[in-house]
């Protein structure tokens, strides 16, 4: 299975402390672009190269995420194990249910995210951007009208799922040296972007994030048209999407 990396960056510092660390074959292709008008213009940019040169697979990480020895080969063994549809996967995420899963460390805290009463692969409705893995076989690209740089991975498995394929999260522990900090708040972008991300996926089972604790629960359980919403909030909310 032939892999290849592809880094977005602001920090070329940050890049060079933390990613290029990391304890992979450095004949393995880590291609990097910096400073992109947005993640999914950059993304695919990095795809494009990425399909160029036959990979297999793609990586897409943040330049602070730090991989051990042996985790490729971890990552290719989780990956044969997916069904022939699957067009991306990540290490953390949230299932169906709105529960965290996958194994992995953010440095800033001392615990692990470690859930252990599911099985691996695990099917999932929205990866942490910090690491995501795309079928190169399938021609996937990310829409390109979700501006910033956040709720990507989001999009990533709404995508996929209207691709008619499958998005996972894996067994795969990796660490990420993340400086985000713990009292950051969504800017006015990313609520633009998640209330976007309802109108451009009408039929997505869950619009989920792994930034906040949302939507409400309901069924289908969508921030949209969450059941404990009073209808003028949800009349308020679809006209604000459409505005938008």
């Amino acid at each position: 299975m032939k892999f290849s990396f592809g880094v977005m960056t602001n920090d070329m510092m940050r890049l060079d402390q933390v990613l290029r660390k990391s304890e992979l074959d450095p004949a393995i292709p880590c291609h990097t672009i910096k400073n992109p008008d947005s993640a999914t213009k950059g993304l695919n940019k990095l795809l494009e190269v990425i399909e160029a040169e036959g990979a297999d697979v793609a990586v897409l990480t943040h330049h602070d995420m730090f991989y051990r020895s042996g985790w490729l080969k971890q990552v290719e063994d989780q990956l044969r194990l997916l069904p022939e549809d699957w067009i991306v996967a990540g290490v953390v995420g949230k299932d169906h249910d709105g529960h965290y899963c996958g194994r992995f460390h953010d440095m800033r805290t001392p615990l692990h995210f470690n859930r252990t009463d599911v099985s691996y692969p695990h099917p999932v409705v929205c990866f942490d951007e910090c690491c995501i893995f795309v079928n190169m076989k399938k021609g996937f690209r990310f829409d390109e009208t979700l501006e910033g740089f956040d709720l990507y991975g989001t999009m990533a498995v709404c995508l996929a799922l209207e691709m008619g394929g499958t998005a996972w999260v894996i067994d795969a522990f990796c660490e990420h040296y993340c400086m985000r900090s713990f009292d950051w708040m969504p800017d006015a972008v990313f609520e633009k972007s998640f209330m976007w991300l309802h109108s451009r996926f009408p039929n997505a089972p869950r619009i989920d994030t792994t930034v906040l604790g949302i939507p409400q629960e309901g069924d289908p359980p969508r921030w949209d048209v969450a059941e404990e919403m009073l209808p003028e909030q949800i009349a308020a909310n679809k006209e604000a999407m459409a505005t938008n």
